[in-house]
C-alpha cells in the first residue's frame, strides 16, 4: 500500500495526474476601439459602441486606445503600433472585434458602419467558446502602488504549446478635451469630456510574452508600476492570449485593480457625462412649455443650427422642469434648489431605468426627435444653484453653477401667444381668443390675458375684469 502511495505521490510530483481539462472554454469577446481627442466623429462612434453592446448578449472586454489621428495625452506608441503597423488602421473611431475579420475585413467604422449593424441587429462572427481560459489574481500595494499580477489558464487544444499573453492597464473616468460635432476644444468655449476604458500602458510589452503550455495548462506572473497620476480604483487589468500570429483573440479578462470598485467601469446610458471647461454662454431660438404633470411644467429651449450631417437633427436643447400648479408658465424668479417645492425649479438629473434623463440640465444633443420629446445626450450640465427670470416681454434668463462649478448663462424668448392654425372671434367686443395646448389665452388692446377655471389672469398673475 505505502508503494502505491508513493508512486501516486512521484505521478502528482511530475504532473502526470493533471485535472480532467473541459473540451471548452466561455468566451469574453475583445473590442479594441481606436479613438482621439482629435476626432470630431469619435463621440458619435462612442454612442453606436455603446449602442451595439446593449444588443449583445455575448461578454464584452473593452479598451480604447488613443491612437492614430494624431498625438493626445492618452496616446502610446504602442497604441499607434497595433493600430498602424500590425492591423494597417488609418482612420477613427474604428473597432475590431477579437482581431478576426468581419465581412472580409478587420476593422469596422465605428461611426459608419456601426451604425447599420445596430440598425440590423447585426452580430460579430466569432464563436462563443475559446479553446482556453483567462483567469487574473493579482495584488495591490497602495502605498509603493505596485501590482503583482499572475494570469493562468487551461487549455483545450491538446496540440497548442504556446500563446502570447498581453496583459494592459486601462483607466475609467479620465477628462479630458474633446473635438466633436458640436463643438471644439480648439475654441473658447470647448467642454470637457469623460474618456473611460482607457488604455494606460501596456505591462508585458505590445503584443505580450510568450507563454509554454504544459499539462494542458499555463501561467505568467510579473509585477507592474502603477503611475502616481493614475486612479487605482478607476482602473482595471486587462489579460487577452493569441496565437504567435497574433491573432485572433483566444479569449480575455479583466479585473479591477481595487476589489470592490469594477474599475470605475460603468456603461450606463452613453453622453451622461458632464460638461466642463470655463463659463459657457448659450442663445436659444424657441421654446416650449408642456404641462407633464400636475404641478410641473416642462421649459424645453432649443436651438435651430443643426450641428452635424450624421443624423437628421442635433441640437443645442435645454430642458428646465418648474414647480408649479399653473398651465402656463408666467413671468418670475424662479431659484434653482433641489426638493419640489412651488415656484422653484428641480435641480440635478436623473436616470430611470429606460435610461431617460429627468430633473433639469442643459445637453448637447447628439440627435433629437423633438416631436417626440427623445434626446440621445453627449455632454450636459447639471443645474446645482441659480435662477431662472421671465419677464413681461417673455425674455428668458438662466444662469446657474454645476456640480462641478462651472457657471452657464442661457438666453430665450418664451412667445407667450404662439402660433396657431386660426383666430376665433368672442362674444366681448375688441377681444380675440386664442385655443392652444388647452389653455384659453387673448390679446385685448395688446395684452396677453390668460382663463384659467373661469377667471382671467394677466401674465403676471393678477386676476383682471371681463
Amino acid at each position: 500500500m505505502k508503494r502505491i502511495l508513493i508512486y501516486l505521490l512521484l505521478l502528482a510530483a511530475m504532473g502526470m495526474l493533471a485535472q480532467e481539462v473541459p473540451t471548452s472554454f466561455p468566451r469574453k469577446f475583445l473590442l479594441e476601439h481606436f479613438t482621439s481627442e482629435n476626432c470630431n466623429n469619435c463621440p458619435m462612434g462612442m454612442k453606436y459602441i455603446v449602442e451595439y453592446l446593449n444588443q449583445q448578449t455575448t461578454p464584452y472586454i473593452w479598451v480604447s486606445h488613443h491612437a492614430i489621428y494624431g498625438t493626445d495625452e492618452y496616446t502610446l506608441d504602442g497604441s499607434n503600433a497595433l493600430a498602424m503597423n500590425f492591423m494597417g488602421i488609418y482612420r477613427v473611431p474604428s473597432v475590431v472585434f477579437n482581431r478576426t475579420e468581419q465581412s472580409g475585413k478587420l476593422e469596422v467604422g465605428a461611426a459608419t458602419d456601426l451604425v447599420t449593424w445596430v440598425e440590423e441587429g447585426r452580430v460579430a462572427e466569432g464563436d462563443t467558446v475559446a479553446e482556453a481560459s483567462v483567469e487574473i489574481a493579482h495584488t495591490y500595494d497602495p502605498k509603493s502602488r505596485q501590482l503583482a499580477i499572475t494570469v493562468s489558464g487551461q487549455v483545450a487544444n491538446v496540440e497548442r504549446k504556446e500563446y502570447l499573453l498581453t496583459i494592459l492597464i486601462k483607466e475609467n473616468r479620465l477628462v479630458g478635451k474633446q473635438e466633436d460635432q458640436i463643438t471644439s476644444w480648439k475654441k473658447a468655449n470647448w467642454l470637457e469630456y469623460m474618456h473611460s476604458r482607457v488604455v494606460r500602458g501596456f505591462v508585458n510589452g505590445t503584443f505580450g510574452k510568450t507563454v509554454e503550455v504544459k499539462n494542458q495548462a499555463y501561467s505568467y506572473s510579473t509585477t507592474y508600476q502603477m503611475d502616481k497620476d493614475w486612479v487605482a480604483e478607476n482602473c482595471c487589468i486587462v489579460a487577452y492570449i493569441t496565437p504567435l500570429e497574433k491573432k485572433p483573440i483566444i479569449n480575455a479578462e479583466q479585473v479591477a485593480v481595487v476589489a470592490g470598485t469594477e474599475g470605475g467601469e460603468q456603461y450606463g446610458p452613453y453622453g451622461i457625462t458632464e460638461a466642463k471647461g470655463p463659463s459657457t454662454s448659450i442663445s436659444f431660438d424657441s421654446v416650449r412649455v408642456t404641462k407633464i404633470a400636475n404641478n410641473v411644467l416642462e421649459v424645453q429651449m432649443v436651438s435651430n443650427k443643426t450641428m452635424s450631417s450624421y443624423v437628421d437633427i442635433c441640437k443645442q436643447v435645454g430642458y428646465v422642469y418648474v414647480n408649479t400648479a399653473d398651465s402656463v408658465l408666467m413671468p418670475g424668479t424662479y431659484p434653482i434648489q433641489e426638493g419640489n417645492e412651488d415656484g422653484t425649479i428641480t435641480a440635478g438629473y436623473r436616470v430611470d431605468e429606460e435610461e431617460t434623463l429627468g430633473g433639469s440640465r442643459l445637453v448637447y444633443a447628439l440627435s433629437t426627435d423633438l416631436k417626440n420629446g427623445i434626446v440621445t445626450p453627449i455632454h450636459l450640465w447639471r443645474m446645482n444653484a441659480g435662477n431662472m427670470v421671465l419677464d413681461e416681454k417673455g425674455n428668458i434668463s438662466l444662469e446657474f453653477t454645476t456640480y462641478n462649478g462651472t457657471t452657464v448663462t442661457a438666453t430665450a424668448v418664451y412667445d407667450f401667444s404662439p402660433a396657431v392654425t386660426g383666430l376665433e372671434e368672442v362674444e366681448s367686443a375688441g377681444v380675440q381668443g386664442v385655443r392652444s395646448s388647452g389653455v384659453r389665452k387673448v390679446l385685448r388692446e395688446g395684452q396677453l390675458l390668460i382663463e384659467k377655471e373661469g377667471e382671467w389672469y394677466s401674465v403676471l398673475g393678477s386676476k383682471v375684469a371681463q
